[in-house]
């Protein structure tokens, strides 16, 4: 009698360790399914060697033991089964996290790569800019230098020809300063050349003589 109390009693365990933990638990609530899947395994071992300390009083304690040991397995896979879940559940949330560390890691991978970008973007921009500011800056140095070159070609010019003028007029009043002498050394020779032909024709005879420059 007390036999087929004990294997009722293991029996009735079997609905009591059929739960299946929360897939959607928290570390507290995994942590308390674990918890009681340890303390109800501890319990079903006890009362399993206790079942078999009454059927090794019994004649046929091998038969005994048999009938004991399929509810007794049944119970303990059905522990296993809900240990695994549990250990399934973890996989799947270590692995999403892992994935989520992966993916934010890419993620700032991908924004630096685009801040990374966009300064290389901008560096050029920048520097095509300055490129284009250097073409300007040349090209007005090279206006202002040609504009400065006319200026002092025009202006050299000017000297020149106020230059060619003044000469001229410099030759021109040396020409006329020579063209002076020359009439004077002229008008001093024809005086020198009458009065000589005065003292040679002798004193006046009453006649005007021609006058002469």
């Amino acid at each position: 009698m007390k036999f087929f109390c004990l294997l009722a009693l293991c029996s009735g365990l079997v609905g009591s360790v059929i739960a299946q933990p929360r897939d959607d638990g928290g570390p507290q609530e995994r942590a308390a399914e674990r918890s009681r899947i340890t303390a109800e395994r501890q319990k079903l071992e006890a009362d399993f060697k206790a079942a078999q300390a009454v059927c090794f009083r019994k004649f046929f304690a091998n038969n005994c033991r048999d009938k004991l040991l399929p509810p007794y397995r049944e119970q303990l896979a059905d522990l296993r089964r809900q240990e695994i879940l549990i250990n399934e559940v973890e996989r799947k949330l270590s692995a999403a996290d892992q994935l989520l560390k992966t993916e934010e890691k890419l993620s700032l991978q991908r924004e630096q790569q685009a801040e990374q970008a966009l300064k290389v973007q901008q560096d050029a921009a920048t520097q095509a800019e300055r490129a284009k500011q250097r073409e300007v800056d040349q090209g007005n140095t090279a206006e202002q230098a040609a504009s400065n070159k006319a200026s002092m070609g025009t202006r050299l010019e000017s000297n020149q020809s106020k230059a060619a003028e003044s000469v001229s007029k410099r030759a021109q009043a040396a020409a006329n300063v020579e063209a002076t002498r020359l009439r004077q050394e002229q008008a001093a020779k024809n005086r020198t050349e009458r009065d000589q032909r005065l003292r040679e024709d002798g004193p006046p005879t009453g006649k005007s003589l021609p006058a002469y420059p």
